[in-house]
């Protein structure tokens, strides 16, 4: 394709400024854990939510290294491909399933009682395992 016309540059313009906007559109939504541009422990804005499903995506906003070392048990890992609990609050189903939001605010608050991991852990897989 010879591109050279004044409209194929300006076909050509319009088409980037579409895929600029769209992308900017969708990552105004995006927050890091840190505040910064959107990194591999992203989390989506929890201003976007209400409730504890508002709380559930702050917790994992501000405790992504917890998360990312839990398990969800909502059966996520096999439909969505996520691969821990942190998982989950990355795009809006953390939003929508009551089991991930059960378990966030769970291990929230036995990490501020000085929970280990390996005890918060169990405490999940006793109490969700079987609704997977």
């Amino acid at each position: 394709m010879k591109i050279g016309s004044r409209r194929d540059y300006l076909l050509l313009a319009a088409g980037a400024l579409i895929v600029v906007g769209l992308y900017a559109g969708y990552s105004k939504y995006m927050v890091a854990a840190d505040d910064s541009p959107r990194v591999g422990s992203g989390t989506l804005n929890p201003a976007l939510f209400a409730g504890d499903v508002r709380e559930a995506y702050e917790v994992a906003r501000q405790h992504p290294a917890l998360l990312a070392q839990l398990h969800c048990y909502c059966g996520c890992d096999k439909v969505e491909g996520h691969r821990n609990l942190l998982d989950c609050f990355r795009d809006t189903h953390g939003g929508r399933c009551r089991i991930c939001i059960n378990e966030v605010l769970q291990a929230k608050r036995m990490a501020e009682e000085g929970s280990p991991l390996d005890q918060i852990r169990d405490a999940l897989r006793a109490r969700y395992d079987h609704q997977s």
